[in-house]
């Protein structure tokens, strides 16, 4: 296996969820969505996919690319939904008693989400390019509602880094969540700490502490 760098080009603003998105989170993801593995079936195949050091998967979270002509921005979205609850027929102390509004015909009319607009991301790892680029072709979407059309992949290059930069990147910050004895002090005092999971299934696998990257952006020409 080789140090990768992985460039993806996003063709839709991207949800974010509460952390980090993590490379081996949307191999996990491919594989679940398009076959009936279990987890410990889908772990050995990412085995295949990416190398791994005391357990960490070595792939790094996601980082935002920017340009002069492409920054990255911050915008809220609005998804209409169906019937306003202002349309219930009865009184108002009978809509406060019987109307669900978190879901249903009387959802809220409108959902906002905060999205992320940017022309493409990246990822360091270390494992088989051809392989990565196959199950990322698959997933097809990053991040939260990718069902709605956010977070769409487009193009997907991968090239052979010079050296590993999927734990530490290459002006020395942390690249992805990390347990707490893997990370140096130094890098500690730079980053938040969190009883959290470090490899996937994430919603489900181990929780300890953990350090977490900052928000992760570059400047590109």
């Amino acid at each position: 296996m080789k140090p990768l760098h992985i460039s993806v080009e996003i063709l839709s603003p991207i949800l974010l969820p509460k952390y980090p998105i993590h490379l081996d989170a949307l191999l996990y993801a491919a594989i679940k969505d398009n076959s009936d593995m279990n987890d410990d079936t889908i772990l050995k195949v990412i085995d295949s996919v990416l190398d791994k050091q005391d357990g960490v998967y070595k792939s790094s979270a996601m980082r935002f690319l920017k340009t002069n002509h492409f920054p990255v921005t911050y915008s809220e979205r609005s998804l209409a939904t169906r019937t306003h609850w202002e349309d219930w027929e009865f009184s108002q102390h009978e809509k406060s008693k019987t109307i669900i509004v978190k879901g249903g015909g009387f959802r809220k009319r409108v959902t906002t989400f905060n999205a992320v607009n940017v022309h493409a991301v990246d990822f360091h790892a270390v494992g088989d390019p051809s392989r990565i680029e196959h199950l990322l072709n698959c997933l097809g979407f990053i991040g939260l509602n990718n069902n709605q059309g956010f977070g769409e992949i487009g193009s997907i290059t991968i090239e052979e880094a010079e050296q590993d930069y999927s734990f530490i990147d290459e002006d020395g910050n942390l690249a992805r969540c990390l347990p707490v004895e893997m990370v140096t002090q130094d890098i500690r005092s730079t980053c938040m700490q969190f009883v959290n999971s470090f490899k996937p299934p994430y919603q489900s696998s181990e929780r300890i502490q953990t350090c977490m990257p900052n928000f992760r952006i570059k400047r590109i020409h």
